[in-house]
């Protein structure tokens, strides 16, 4: 995989419009598996996505401030969001990016 679970997490909610978002890590994989056959980006995601891995990467980004978990949802902290934006446009070409916004709204419907 070109890049790992958290860094491809965080460039979607660099993206996404809302602020929370489920903590079902099983349905976060699913959309994960899902969005590997229609994005390259995400195509290491088709042979399967650990729930155990997407919550170990939701967990680094709440030990980044990046989330907080508040009953069953995760919120994006606004600093959160700054990060994300920054590391989406460092880490990402103009291709990916393309894709991780596009992905958002998948995200986003969750």
């Amino acid at each position: 995989m070109r890049f790992e679970l958290h860094e491809v997490l965080s460039g979607m909610l660099g993206s996404v419009e809302s602020n929370t978002f489920t903590d079902d890590v099983t349905r976060l994989a699913a959309m994960f598996e899902s969005l590997a056959g229609r994005f390259p980006l995400f195509a290491p995601m088709a042979a399967g996505v650990d729930p155990a891995a997407v919550g170990k990467a939701l967990q680094m980004l709440q030990d980044k401030h990046v989330l907080q978990h508040v009953g069953e949802q995760y919120t994006l902290t606004a600093e959160g969001r700054a990060a994300c934006r920054s590391s989406k446009r460092t880490l990402f070409n103009k291709r990916d990016v393309e894709q991780l916004e596009e992905a958002a709204q998948e995200f986003d419907k969750l």
